[in-house]
């Protein structure tokens, strides 16, 4: 290993070129990261600062020739060339424009046709880069950019506007500068391996490196030997950061990890060093099938979090849990589906039944207030008797043996409204569910914008028309009960408040009918809102939900 400071014109020289690796994450510096560079150096250039420093590149040589695998400093990297090739816009002097050209895409002065970009970019960005940020090419720009073309073009776009007000030969003296006077301690590697235990020490030190970037080298190291298992396995980690995202990997890999699950009383390994046990003791080190098993747990994932089935009744369960903003039910059923995809020993076609069944337990448990501790009990037992082979029967009664009726019964009768988040996500839940539940079977229905809970006997008596019909007893015991809460777009909802129910129902009623709720719509045609009738559509929703859930 070597390292040595060096200025950008010995980075960006003819006898280096530049490979952002596929084990990489993608560019995903974001505007601020931007604009803080070029104003960093643009304030050092101001104050006649003789060395700048901007951080480190740490490169491995490639065998062949003077090209370096770019390990870490892909964003300084990548961002400095945003930097020069805004600057060879904005300066109109030739002898600039081509020392600037050369720098980040030489040209043949021959033939006019573009040698190797000084930096080539992942793939999936190459054409972007190459044509429209390095040669100008706008017709290369896409009409749906990816989030990482999208980086491209943002930040390339915001350095430009922090330069372009600047007089032309104040220009010409930063490049200047940028080029001979801003450095990099450079640090070059001589292979893979030197590479890999570089990533862990950086990651040791507390640099951004993530769960995701460390699983990609280890699985790349593994392949490495081997040209057409490590294109196998660069193809696979494009499949999942196209399907996942980039920035929800490491979140993907906790629960895939998760999913994985089959000793209750043992704790799962959701880091890098679980992911390297798995490597060696069930993949036999093999890159290439742990990549292809990541792809297809990848590809559940994405099914159950867009909740992409075509099956109502799955997608209606889904849809209520998903509302709960709580992820710790979702490796449950990539587990189940992953066990479709390796074994085939569980019926796809069943599926249903079992998201119903594990969707009526969980939802007990969520109604009760239980701990999250104990609540997860039965996303853990169904996750230890899917990964251990049991049958789809015995899979069903260690789910039923965490459903408990007559607590859960008990619990509807109770105050559910608390103003906490946890809460307030799981009451809307409940009354999206039941709005969803009066539409026809093959319906779907599903909401936007601000959805907010309300209350129809107020929180806060103020009117005779409430006065009149509740004592102060009968509004403590009514105020937070199930019957009592529907659901209201947030600007209505400001609006109905404390109102009495005529005025309350003209608000629900608004724009010619048109609520969004059917909940809601159904309160329009009720005359009196005393308590007999609170206590009436107490029972109409508990009832439905004893329908919806009891096992």
């Amino acid at each position: 290993m070597e390292a040595k400071e060096c200025k950008i014109q010995d980075i960006l020289t003819e006898n280096k070129r530049y490979v952002i690796p596929a084990y990489q994450r993608p560019y995903s510096w974001g505007k601020d990261h931007a604009e803080q560079l070029i104003d960093d150096i643009y304030q050092s250039f101001c104050s006649e600062e003789d060395e700048y420093f901007i951080g480190s590149i740490i490169c491995i040589k490639n065998d062949s020739g003077n090209i370096f695998e770019v390990v870490d400093g892909q964003q300084r990297l990548t961002t400095l060339s945003l930097v020069v090739s805004q600057l060879k816009i904005l300066i109109n002097h030739q002898g600039v424009q081509d020392d600037l050209q050369k720098r980040i895409l030489p040209i043949d002065v021959y033939s006019g046709e573009p040698a190797e970009p000084r930096l080539s970019v992942r793939k999936k960005e190459k054409n972007l880069y190459n044509h429209y940020i390095l040669q100008g090419n706008s017709s290369y720009i896409p009409q749906k950019p990816t989030t990482t073309e999208a980086l491209f073009l943002d930040n390339h776009k915001i350095i430009g506007s922090y330069l372009c007000g600047k007089d032309e030969n104040e220009l010409k003296s930063l490049a200047k500068y940028i080029f001979q006077n801003v450095y990099v301690v450079f640090v070059q590697t001589d292979n893979f391996t030197s590479s890999f235990r570089l990533f862990n020490v950086l990651n040791n030190r507390g640099l951004p490196l993530s769960n995701a970037d460390l699983l990609k080298n280890a699985l790349f190291e593994a392949a490495s030997s081997n040209s057409s298992q490590s294109i196998q396995v660069e193809e696979c980690w494009d499949e999942i950061e196209s399907m996942v995202g980039s920035y929800k990997l490491d979140k993907f890999l906790k629960l895939h990890k998760i999913s994985e699950k089959k000793d209750r009383d043992r704790v799962v390994q959701v880091g890098l060093d679980g992911f390297i046990t798995s490597l060696k003791d069930e993949f036999n080190s093999n890159a290439v099938n742990m990549s292809l098993s990541l792809r297809g747990s990848a590809k559940n994932y994405t099914k159950i979090i867009e909740n992409d089935f075509n099956d109502l009744k799955v997608k209606r369960c889904i849809s209520s849990m998903l509302s709960l903003t709580n992820d710790e039910w979702i490796p449950v059923f990539m587990s189940y589906l992953n066990r479709v995809d390796s074994k085939n020993d569980l019926p796809l076609e069943l599926f249903q039944d079992f998201v119903t069944l594990f969707e009526k337990v969980y939802m007990q448990g969520w109604i009760k207030r239980l701990v999250k501790s104990k609540r997860e009990m039965v996303c853990y037992s169904s996750l230890v008797a899917i990964n251990n082979g049991l049958s789809l029967t015995e899979i069903y009664d260690y789910i039923k043996s965490h459903a408990d009726n007559l607590g859960f019964i008990k619990a509807l009768d109770e105050d559910l409204y608390e103003p906490q988040r946890n809460q307030v996500n799981l009451i809307k839940t409940i009354l999206l569910r039941l709005d969803i539940e009066q539409q026809d079977d093959s319906v779907l229905k599903t909401y936007t914008g601000r959805i907010t809970i309300e209350h129809i006997l107020p929180q806060k008596i103020s009117h005779d028309y409430w006065e009149n019909r509740y004592t102060i007893e009968e509004h403590d015991h009514w105020l937070h009960k199930i019957g009592n809460l529907t659901l209201i777009s947030g600007t209505k909802n400001s609006e109905a408040q404390n109102s009495d129910f005529p005025r309350k129902k003209k608000i629900y009623d608004k724009l010619n009918n048109k609520s969004s709720f059917d909940l809601t719509k159904d309160l329009c045609f009720i005359d009196n809102w005393d308590v007999e009738q609170l206590k009436m559509r107490q029972k109409q929703l508990t009832d439905r939900l004893v329908k919806l859930w009891a096992v």
